[in-house]
């Protein structure tokens, strides 16, 4: 039969300006491509041997992963041959779907879930897996030829030693932990590696969750907040109006805010996606004083010609490269988290406060007037109940009493 097998570059280019690579294999002319975790620059692809040029970061080692991934195909196509007479794509497809995630290593999967989330746009996330990467290849110099089986309790007690000796905290080491937990959930999914080797369920991420830490304000302390005068700061008003904002849309992200435009806007609602999760959310903002206050005002302040409500972004999304547009809304953002910790200051709140926990603040207010847990996931936007159960903030001491002695 008339089969090829190659590896190409799509012309349809991403949204970072970077064009998919892919696996084409075609059988009697008729072709079906299979995504990789890459892309790249067309200056940084050799299409006739269909490989990185040498201008693409870690080509080596990538043309070897794609080497694999083409062997892979070819292995499918030869158990085809000697199992079948004649074959089509249909067929070729059940054979590699079961064969192409055999064999991946830890850093492979690792590598193609960093390049998956930096195409979906996903850079914070891209790059909170990347630098779980990056550690363990300084804890393992040898990581490369690691298989999930040998990814165990004893590997991560002492990845927990080896980060702990260089420095980090009980906060730092859980996120690398999370992060190879997802990875290796994927490769169970895959099927890369038995459920059996799974090493999190005597390994508890759970340790490294600290108690009690305050991460939102009480309705009190909200109160204080909300009624604080700007005009003691007056460059805080930004930082004031956001986390506001912010609050009253069910705890509305900041990267999400940045991109909130005037068009959205229609008689105190809004809808859109969470960059984060991509879940759809539909906001009806309460018409309150504070909020028509908050719109008025950005009518008006308009330091640049953008179609968006706040003041972040200072060019339209367009003319953002992923990289830029991360680094921009950080700066903005690290900005107004030291205005807040200057007005908690002055109102003599003792909480260490950034602006993300205007969504602790929304979900325990939430829980403390009885709204239900359920309608409080559908607000944020988690697709998880257990992500939400993270975000409430512990009832004081004197409060547990309080419902414990209505009991009787």
């Amino acid at each position: 039969m008339n089969t090829s097998i190659k590896i190409v570059s799509k012309k349809n280019v991403l949204k970072n300006g970077l064009y998919p690579i892919y696996l084409r294999v075609t059988i009697d002319r008729k072709s079906k491509f299979y995504s990789t975790p890459f892309s790249c620059k067309l200056s940084e692809w050799n299409e006739n041997q269909g490989e990185f040029t040498s201008k693409f970061r870690n080509h080596l080692s990538f043309n070897k992963t794609l080497r694999k991934m083409k062997d892979s195909a070819s292995d499918a196509i030869s158990l085809l041959e000697k199992d079948y007479e004649s074959y089509n794509l249909i067929l070729f497809d059940k054979y590699y779907s079961q064969k192409d995630k055999q064999g991946f290593t830890l850093c492979e999967l690792f590598q193609k879930e960093i390049e998956k989330l930096y195409e979906n746009g996903q850079i914070s996330y891209s790059t909170s897996m990347n630098e779980a990467l990056k550690a363990l290849q300084k804890f393992k110099k040898d990581l490369a030829n690691y298989k999930f089986e040998n990814i165990d309790f004893q590997f991560l007690t002492n990845f927990e030693n080896f980060l702990r000796k260089r420095g980090a905290n009980d906060g730092g080491i859980g996120v690398y932990m999370r992060n190879i937990r997802t990875i290796y959930n994927k490769a169970i999914n895959y099927k890369i590696v038995q459920p059996q080797y799974y090493p999190f369920r005597d390994f508890k991420i759970s340790k490294y969750k600290k108690r009690n830490l305050r991460k939102a304000l009480t309705e009190k302390e909200f109160g204080i907040f909300l009624n604080f005068d700007t005009e003691q700061i007056p460059s805080a008003k930004n930082a004031r109006y956001l986390y506001i904002f912010s609050y009253y849309a069910r705890g509305m992200n900041f990267t999400d805010l940045a991109e909130l435009k005037w068009s959205d806007m229609e008689n105190f609602q809004f809808n859109y996606n969470r960059n984060k999760t991509d879940v759809l959310l539909k906001v009806k903002l309460p018409n309150i004083p504070i909020i028509e206050e908050i719109l008025q005002f950005y009518k008006i302040y308009r330091p640049s010609e953008t179609p968006y409500i706040f003041p972040i972004l200072n060019k339209t999304i367009k003319e953002y490269t992923p990289d830029e547009m991360k680094k921009r809304k950080d700066s903005v953002r690290s900005y107004y988290n030291r205005q807040l910790k200057e007005i908690l200051k002055l109102c003599k709140i003792d909480k260490n406060i950034t602006f993300y926990t205007a969504r602790h603040t929304f979900a325990t207010t939430a829980l403390r007037k009885d709204v239900n847990i359920n309608i409080i996931k559908q607000s944020l936007g988690h697709k998880r109940l257990s992500t939400t159960e993270n975000y409430l903030d512990d009832f004081k001491d004197s409060e547990v009493d309080d419902v414990i002695v209505g009991m009787f």
